[in-house]
């Protein structure tokens, strides 16, 4: 191991108090606190809390050269993203400029992206640590960590100039102060092998340091955890509300790794006068990625059969994220992190989704992928999550260079070469919309998801507007491999006096498409749908109806009225039997009172048909163009 300088900042632990108490004592410690001074508190004394609502959010991409970061940012936006995850590399930054990206995060906060979380770390070759710490492999940290992190005030900043990651984020953090609610430190720094060992197994990480070469640093695990503190530090020293996450973890036993060690180079022991806490003292966040198709969520060993027995549903693939988040849940109790010793940390997925296309034996549908992406993103406001981060804004390749599933996960085709303005929407994008046009200003109401008292083939909940009103996300549960019907029956409780119900499916935000459903006989299907209480108590009839509206320069709207879905088609003729328009052609119909418009304005006056057909009856109604 290269000759490391080994001085550090004792941070003054204060007692942890995950109470009213211990928010009180930290606003005194903070407001006793000069700006840019060194913290005396660490994340075992106080976590702040995440602000506002859940959040909806993407990852980015790069898609050269009309698709910046402030295009992707609006598309991301557009299509229902309350946040999203940049980043802001010192390779980057260190040649353009500390301000290059300002104005790029401005813009962000000004079109309502909020929470924003940027991925930090990644040094140029100037600021890399040369030492190769696994044979043929250079490390990929900084150099110098283990320099002191703050000085006298030399060369105008609190922090030691001399060591490179920490002027680099304090850089960062006066800079985008205001702009970054939360600090991803490195993005998968555990990405590599043996993670996934269990323990008693050889070289598992549970029992034994994570060697060199096993993990994406290249480097001893303790240059992590001393890279985590320094961010913590200075970050705290510069904006004491931002937040300090953990680089969406993959492994929990690497997260273990961060628990039970200290930053010490060398071991990972305590040293109480230069490595007063293990790694937990050092964020506030827990971030992790959930791809559950990659792992075993979605098929089990059948002992019988002596193969993998496969559910690959999408009722499994959520089931398997929140698996995955309560693995590294288990370490945090285990080291105290659940309001017993230590506050509890928020909860971020920094990255999750399913492919639309089928790869080997992974799960592949782009009906899956909906019914994931919207029951993952409900089921995680029941989860405690802070913030969920589809991956991503765009497919990786174009499909005719696909070759592996991550080309298939973009809210948008791949944009590459793609005039701006001209991206193509994925259905998964409509349903980010949908999700979030009804869901974002509304709070996950436990009480009355209980009181729906949802049978074992249902799943969903209830959300509640500042208004008082629900919105209620209702799906029956898919239980077949590679099948995603599902079929169920439910009656919401006579105690909620509902009678008819809006229902709005996935793509909604599309096709503007809602029915009206009976409160009492509600047909579920494996897609979700969200549904609102309407006050229309006049019976419909079962079968349609049209009632035209006088034509107005050229122009007609025709009300449809339905009791329940069904496929239909509306056509419009002239009156010599040519057919001139077709208004609907799908596998639903708008029910009602819905209106449908009717622009008759191209053509010449005179008496048109128009012509709306189900399984069970057809309509035909003329209106007179003057």
């Amino acid at each position: 191991m290269a000759s490391k300088t080994c001085e550090g900042f004792k941070t003054s632990q204060v007692c942890s108090l995950p109470t009213a108490y211990g928010f009180l004592l930290l606003l005194f410690l903070l407001l006793s606190l000069p700006a840019c001074s060194q913290p005396n508190f660490t994340a075992n004394d106080i976590v702040p809390p995440m602000p506002g609502t859940f959040d909806y959010g993407s990852n980015m991409g790069f898609f050269p050269p009309n698709y910046g970061d402030k295009v992707l940012a609006a598309l991301a936006q557009e299509y229902g993203a309350t946040s999203i995850r940049p980043g802001l590399f010192h390779h980057f930054l260190d040649y353009w400029g500390y301000d290059s990206r300002k104005e790029h995060f401005q813009y962000y906060d000004s079109i309502g992206l909020r929470n924003v979380m940027a991925i930090i770390g990644f040094p140029s070759e100037t600021a890399r640590d040369p030492a190769f710490y696994c044979p043929n492999e250079r490390s990929e940290m900084f150099d110098d960590l283990y320099k002191p992190i703050w000085d006298n005030g030399e060369n105008g900043t609190p922090v030691n100039d001399a060591n490179p990651y920490a002027l680099y984020v304090w850089k960062i953090a006066t800079t985008y102060k205001g702009l970054i609610k939360t600090y991803e430190v490195w993005n998968e720094p555990d990405f590599g092998s043996n993670g996934w060992l269990p323990p008693g197994q050889a070289g598992n990480w549970w029992e034994n340091v994570p060697q060199p070469c096993e993990t994406k640093l290249k480097s001893p695990p303790f240059f992590y955890i001393r890279t985590l503190r320094i961010s913590y530090e200075v970050i705290k020293s510069v904006d004491h509300d931002a937040l300090v996450a953990v680089g969406g973890l993959g492994w929990p036993s690497f997260l273990d790794v961060i628990c039970r060690y200290t930053d010490e180079p060398f071991e990972g022991k305590e040293v109480p006068d230069k490595y007063p806490f293990k790694g937990g003292a050092y964020f506030d966040c827990m971030s992790f990625h959930a791809y559950p198709h990659f792992d075993n969520s979605l098929r089990e060993w059948d002992e019988d059969t002596g193969s993998f027995r496969n559910f690959r549903h999408s009722d499994a693939a959520m089931e398997g994220v929140w698996a995955q988040k309560n693995k590294f849940k288990t370490v945090l109790d285990k080291y105290g992190y659940n309001n017993s010793v230590y506050p509890e940390k928020l909860w971020v997925c920094s990255e999750f989704n399913i492919p639309r296309r089928t790869f080997g034996d992974y799960i592949g549908s782009e009906a899956a992928q909906v019914n994931f992406l919207i029951k993952t993103l409900v089921t995680a406001q029941m989860n405690d999550m802070a913030q969920m981060h589809v991956y991503s804004i765009a497919d990786e390749k174009p499909e005719k260079k696909a070759d592996n599933e991550f080309a298939y996960m973009g809210l948008f085709k791949n944009l590459d070469q793609v005039p701006s303005g001209k991206a193509q929407p994925n259905a998964i994008a409509w349903a980010m919309k949908t999700t979030t046009e009804l869901l974002k200003n509304a709070r996950y109401d436990a009480s009355r998801t209980a009181e729906l008292n949802l049978p074992s083939n249902v799943r969903g909940g209830a959300f509640r507007n500042n208004q008082g009103q629900y919105t209620y996300v209702l799906w029956a549960v898919t239980s077949y491999d590679r099948d995603e019907a599902a079929d169920a029956e439910y009656a919401f409780p006579a105690e909620f006096t509902l009678k008819y119900m809006d229902a709005k499916p996935w793509h909604h935000s599309q096709s503007g498409a809602h029915y009206l459903m009976n409160a009492k006989q509600l047909k579920l299907t494996g897609s979700p749908i969200f549904l609102t209480e309407t006050f229309i108590t006049n019976d419909y009839p079962k079968s349609p109806k049209v009632v035209p509206n006088p034509a107005v320069d050229g122009r007609a709207v025709f009300e449809f009225w339905m009791f329940e879905e069904a496929i239909a088609t509306v056509d419009v003729y002239d009156a010599s039997g040519r057919q001139v328009a077709k208004l609907m052609d799908a596998d639903w119909l708008i029910v009602g009172p819905q209106a449908l418009p009717l622009d008759l304005s191209h053509l010449p006056k005179g008496t048109y048909y128009v012509r709306l057909a189900t399984p069970e009856s057809n309509l035909t109604v003329g209106v007179v163009k003057n």
